[in-house]
């Protein structure tokens, strides 16, 4: 018959048991601090863009950004733009600022949770010269075209990411036509719109002043 182990014994198996538990937590520990953080993603230099020409009166404009609307499931991108081609949407209510963070509920300016698309359009003013920096937070897919130039896509169902920084330097103040494609599948849905004008410190919401459409 095997006899069961003394409480001394057991004592000293539990206790190496601990000790090792303990030492390979540590080490593990230790590897991660050592470890380098993850570098940022390189940023992305946009093309050289053209203002719009002619210039709008912005008096003549209204606030805001455009946006029509495309009820229906998209798992890509180009879902929404074929989609689009042969449905005619629904007009929303403009947007005055595109700082839709992370959340359940109502997309944007519709009263739908889910299976939205929008197509947003107007134009955006980079009044300064010098460097700006812009980043597009989206869940799920986006893509950012500023005076025809697809500047960053993302187009794919994700969750809520950032793009890279994207970096303008700005040789002609002014108005340029925007564009943006973005769809909601479910869950939860977000689109911002961030800048970092020249000589600011850091990231804000694009302001409403800077957004203006027909």
């Amino acid at each position: 018959m095997i006899e069961k182990p003394t409480r001394g014994l057991a004592g000293l198996w539990l206790g190496a048991v601990m000790f090792a538990a303990v030492a390979v937590h540590a080490q593990a520990q230790a590897q991660s601090q050592s470890e380098p953080a993850a570098a940022p993603p390189p940023p992305i230099l946009m093309p050289r863009l053209v203002p719009a020409d002619p210039q709008p009166d912005a008096a003549k404009l209204n606030d805001g950004l455009a946006v029509r609307y495309y009820f229906a499931k998209y798992n890509h991108i180009r879902e929404l733009v074929d989609w689009m081609k042969y449905d005619d949407g629904v007009q929303g209510k403009p947007l005055v600022m595109i700082d839709h963070a992370d959340t359940v509920g109502n997309v944007l300016t519709t009263t739908n949770s889910m299976l939205v698309g929008a197509h947003i359009t107007g134009f955006i003013r980079f009044a300064d010269l010098g460097t700006y920096r812009l980043r597009v937070t989206s869940n799920d897919g986006v893509r950012v075209t500023i005076s025809g130039r697809k500047v960053f896509e993302d187009p794919g169902v994700h969750k809520a990411s950032t793009s890279p920084d994207m970096v303008y330097d700005v040789t002609e103040p002014g108005w340029y036509p925007l564009d943006i494609l973005y769809y909601q599948k479910k869950g939860t849905s977000a689109l911002q719109l961030h800048w970092q004008p020249p000589g600011a410190e850091g990231f804000v919401p694009v302001p409403g002043s800077a957004f203006k459409h027909p």
